[in-house]
C-alpha cells in the first residue's frame, strides 16, 4: 500500500477472540483508494491468525520460559497456544537475524530469545516493535507488513 492514497472505511468484521467461538470482536475494514488492498486494523488485544488474545498467549510464553504460573485455560486454548508456542520456536532463528546484535546470544534458546524481547515491554509492544522496525511479527513475516510492491 502506497502512504500517499487515501483509505476510507469499508466496513468492518467479526472475529473469533477465543479458541472456544464463544467470543467475537468487531475489526474495522478500511480500502484503498487506489483500489489495490483493503486494510482489516486488529485490536491490540488480538494475534494475527489465531483465535486466543495477546494478553493470554504472552502468559503462555512466560509460563514455558520464565516459570510462571499457568494460566487457565479450555482444551482448545491449550491447542492454539501449543501450536502458536510452536510457530514462535521455528521462528527463532530468522527473529534472531532480524533482532541481530540486540540479541546478546548468537544462536539463542527459546527462554533467551523471550527473556530479551521481554525486556521490550508487553506482547502488544513486542509487536509493535518488530512491525515498525523490522516489518515482521513474532509468529510469521505476514504480507500486510510485506514493503508495497513498485509498479510501472
Amino acid at each position: 500500500m502506497d502512504p500517499r492514497h487515501r483509505i476510507h472505511s469499508n466496513g468492518s468484521y467479526k472475529r473469533h477472540t477465543k479458541a472456544d467461538g464463544e467470543k467475537k470482536e468487531k475489526v474495522p475494514r478500511w480500502l484503498c483508494t487506489a483500489g489495490c488492498c483493503t486494510i482489516s486494523v486488529l485490536p491490540d488485544t488480538c494475534l494475527p491468525y489465531r483465535p486466543v488474545g495477546g494478553d493470554l498467549f504472552e502468559s503462555w510464553l512466560d509460563t514455558e520460559f520464565m516459570g510462571r504460573a499457568p494460566p487457565q485455560v479450555t482444551e482448545n486454548e491449550k491447542g492454539c497456544l501449543d501450536r502458536a508456542l510452536k510457530r514462535f520456536l521455528q521462528r527463532i532463528p530468522s527473529l534472531t537475524e532480524v533482532l541481530g546484535q540486540m540479541i546478546k546470544v548468537l544462536s539463542p534458546t527459546a527462554t533467551q530469545l523471550w527473556g530479551q524481547l521481554r525486556k521490550l515491554g508487553k506482547l502488544t509492544e513486542i509487536l509493535r516493535f518488530l512491525a515498525e522496525k523490522f516489518k515482521t511479527s513474532l509468529l510469521g513475516d505476514y504480507r500486510c507488513l510485506r514493503p508495497p510492491l513498485v509498479s510501472g
